[in-house]
C-alpha cells in the first residue's frame, strides 16, 4: 500500500475530487495560484509549486476564484497546512468560533 493510500485510509470525510482554481493567501499575505486536486467537509488539498508551498502548521487563507452561481465571490475560509505532498499540500479547514 502506497503512502497516499494509508493517509486516505485514516480519514473520517470523503474526498471528492474537484479542479478548481485557488487564491492562497500565505501568513505572510502573499498571494499564490493553486488548483485543487480534491476537497472534503473539513480540507482540500492543493496544487502548488514547490517553491512557493507555505510551512507546515502555518495558517494561511484559501478562495475559490470561480464566481458563486449568484455571481459573487466565494468566502474566503482559514485553513492550517498539515502534510506536504509531491506536488502541493493537504489544508484542514478551520472553524470560525460563533
Amino acid at each position: 500500500m502506497d503512502e497516499d493510500n494509508k493517509i486516505s485510509d485514516l480519514r473520517s470525510n470523503i474526498r471528492h475530487p474537484i479542479e478548481v482554481p485557488i487564491r492562497l493567501i500565505d501568513e505572510n499575505g502573499a498571494e499564490h495560484k493553486a488548483v485543487s486536486g480534491n476537497v472534503s467537509d473539513c480540507g482540500l488539498y492543493l496544487s502548488i509549486t514547490l517553491e512557493k508551498r507555505p510551512a507546515i502548521e502555518s495558517i494561511v487563507q484559501v478562495q475559490v476564484m470561480t464566481p458563486l452561481g449568484d455571481g459573487s465571490d466565494a468566502p474566503i475560509n482559514r485553513a492550517r497546512v498539515m502534510r506536504y505532498g509531491a506536488d502541493g499540500v493537504g489544508l484542514m479547514f478551520l472553524l470560525e468560533e460563533k
